[in-house]
């Protein structure tokens, strides 16, 4: 893929982002299988989307509330975050550190209310997958825990009436475009994206133009965009 997008941006503006069906409808139109000749995945075209699995950002939409030091504080146990099965996008603390785990597990939570400069944690005792567990948060409390600071860290761990696993509102910004464009259109084929280290998103042509993770240095088609509409 680092090829491909090199050559958009030499060439054209960058790897395609796709923003919504009209495009995937145009592609589909545009597309010619048969100059697609390489030997494997001839069906295969890259686009710009890719996970940038490095990408963490708290759940509390009030970016203010943070300096930039708070912000990238992070308190990750040895080995983590490893992104297990391709599958960990969310982040809990377990026995005082950090590590990343499937949204979907159940879990404890602690929210945070946060009154001007001050912060209150909440232990909820209540199991919930992260997702209910923000949801929770925002609809009872002001969101999801940030923890800037050690601090903080110790003193959500004082909360807990006995050692367990706790959602915090950290959680991976993982598939983007390569352009920065903040589109949310997505056209995964069903059960992708699924691969551990499978990075970079193709669109499969042989499927409508839907949308599989691969390894990012496969050798295949690609499409690029010129300027903005």
């Amino acid at each position: 893929m680092t090829e491909a997008q090199s050559y958009c941006r030499e060439k054209y503006t960058d790897l395609a982002t796709i923003d919504n069906m009209e495009d995937v409808n145009l592609l589909n139109s545009m597309v010619d299988l048969s100059r697609m000749i390489y030997p494997t995945y001839s069906y295969l075209a890259w686009i710009g989307l890719y996970d940038d699995v490095n990408s963490w950002r708290w759940s509390l939409s009030d970016r203010s509330f943070y300096t930039q030091e708070e912000a990238e504080f992070r308190n990750w146990a040895s080995g983590e975050p490893n992104n297990k099965d391709n599958r960990q996008y969310c982040a809990l603390i377990k026995d005082g550190q950090w590590a990343d785990k499937s949204c979907d597990v159940l879990s404890t939570a602690v929210c945070m209310d946060v009154r001007g400069s001050n912060v209150t944690f909440v232990f909820i005792s209540k199991t919930m997958t992260w997702t209910e567990a923000q949801s929770y948060c925002r609809a009872n409390h002001t969101d999801l825990a940030s923890v800037r600071n050690m601090e903080e860290n110790q003193k959500i761990m004082e909360l807990l009436p006995s050692r367990q696993d706790i959602w915090i509102g950290l959680f991976r910004d993982s598939w983007k475009w390569s352009d920065g464009s903040n589109s949310s259109f997505r056209y995964w084929i069903t059960g992708e994206p699924n691969g551990p280290k499978e990075n970079c998103a193709v669109a499969d042509f042989s499927s409508s133009g839907k949308w599989v993770d691969v390894i990012c240095d496969h050798r295949t088609a690609f499409i690029c965009y010129s300027g903005k509409s």
